[in-house]
């Protein structure tokens, strides 16, 4: 029988391209404690599993980041530490083509990690992921945002099978500009030649369709307002099949998970989540969904609570070592500036070749612990999690790897001193008071209480 009594913890995005279960630091070890006494631990992988003989070739050449991946040995590293489902769906889910898909559903089946969000075609990629618990059955449904239209997991018909992919979460962007600008937007189009109207066209909608992405059917859409202002919302389908799947997990389990990575934002990534993620993060407690687990953002965000079901809309990173990833494509080179003719000389090494890692919010998160009671939340405890440099001093890193001229940082978590535990948990607190709220700091922990 199931209890009414749930033990969770969630941690954030993963990057993690070195093996770990071999450390011993005490200030890791608590972190992996606190994963392994859960009923349930839920991570964020947000890369591929995928060893040298498993990867054929990366799948693009046009993407100014990393092409994640770490070794298969690393999926037993987490199951080490404790975790029982991973989502999979995110923007680096298609780097390695379906091969990365593969490898990476491969190894998690391998160690037994639940994991969801991609999948050989789009109805597994929507497919909740199960994991048999002491507590009960819980459930995961894994959503992306943001991805290219070639990496979104694709139906079979007629002799045709269907395309390998991750499960996205279409949305909706509207740029509102005022009367002055819409007029020179209009001008611009008619000048131009590159007004694009199709079936969907809206009364009063400018698209520009740029002719270098003409093979793209995704278009800017500018409308005349009186504010400068980008408006979001979920793609309508897209939102009513990935219901339909937290209703079939809610069917099914005792406890469901949704995790949404949200790459798209409206404009800059500030402090506030996007209006499609609020609309999904609550249709999906509507729905029969326990808790809204959202990333993406590589820095924390604010908890809100709805009816009596907690709703995280940025969970920042766990582990940071995407510049420890050791097998780069040629491409991926060029994009970051280095020439191409001079390929031989360039290593996993040079500089630059990683983003974010100046900001130091890319490097203090926290580790989430849901005490669940009867499908209600009853208390979250928040512990500060620290990556290897100071949160209160940009680019101070503490614990570098290497001696080379640009500092590399260990990117693990550590569970994170007095002094750095106060700065990232007042962001926690600030944030989640302008949700309605209330964060309480004792002893280096965040602690509410419902």
């Amino acid at each position: 029988m199931a209890s009414n009594s749930w033990d969770i913890v969630l941690a954030g995005e993963c990057m993690a391209s070195r093996p770990f279960s071999q450390c011993e630091d005490p200030e890791f070890l608590q972190i992996v404690e606190l994963m392994r006494e859960a009923d349930l631990t839920m991570a964020h992988l947000e890369m591929n599993f995928g060893d040298p003989e498993e990867i054929n070739f990366p799948s693009r050449n046009d993407w100014v980041a990393s092409f994640m991946i770490a070794d298969g040995q690393v999926a037993d590293d987490f199951k080490w530490a404790g975790v029982d489902m991973m989502s999979l769906a995110h923007n680096h889910s298609f780097d390695w083509g379906p091969d990365g898909i593969l490898s990476t559903i491969g190894h998690c089946k391998r160690v037994g990690i639940a994991h969801a969000g991609t999948g050989r075609d789009l109805e597994e990629a929507r497919k909740p992921g199960y994991r048999e618990t002491r507590r009960g059955r819980a459930a995961l449904i894994s959503v992306g945002t943001g991805n290219k239209n070639n990496e979104w997991a694709g139906m079979p018909k007629a002799t045709m099978k269907g395309r390998p992919g991750m499960n996205p979460l279409r949305v909706h962007l509207n740029h509102q500009v005022d009367g002055e600008a819409a007029a020179q937007l209009r001008r611009i189009v008619e000048k131009l030649h590159i007004d694009y109207r199709r079936f969907d066209a809206v009364e009063g909608e400018i698209r520009l369709q740029f002719p270098e992405l003409a093979s793209n059917r995704s278009v800017p859409v500018f409308t005349e307002g009186p504010e400068f202002k980008i408006f979001s919302k979920c793609h309508v389908k897209d939102l009513e099949a990935n219901l339909r799947s937290v209703q079939e997990a809610s069917a099914m389990a005792d406890m469901v998970l949704v995790s949404h990575h949200t790459a798209t934002s409206e404009g800059a990534r500030g402090d506030t989540p996007p209006a499609y993620a609020v609309e999904f993060a609550k249709a999906c407690i509507d729905a029969g969904a326990d808790m809204y687990i959202g990333h993406g953002w590589h820095r924390t965000l604010g908890i809100e609570i709805y009816k009596g079901k907690p709703i995280f809309y940025g969970l920042g990173n766990f582990f940071a070592q995407s510049e420890f990833n050791d097998r780069v494509p040629a491409d991926s080179y060029e994009s970051w500036g280095h020439d191409p003719d001079q390929l031989p000389k360039h290593n996993p090494a040079s500089e630059p070749l990683h983003p974010g890692l100046v900001d130091t919010l890319w490097w203090g998160s926290v580790l989430f612990r849901v005490q669940m009671e009867g499908h209600r939340v009853k208390q979250i405890r928040l512990y500060p999690v620290n990556l290897g440099r100071n949160p209160a001093v940009r680019g101070e890193v503490t614990r570098p790897v290497g001696s080379g001229h640009h500092m590399k940082t260990d990117g693990r978590p550590y569970l994170a001193d007095p002094q750095a535990g106060a700065v990232i948990l007042e962001r926690m607190r600030k944030l989640s008071e302008g949700l309605g709220t209330k964060l309480v700091v004792k002893d280096n922990v965040g602690v509410i209480d419902l």
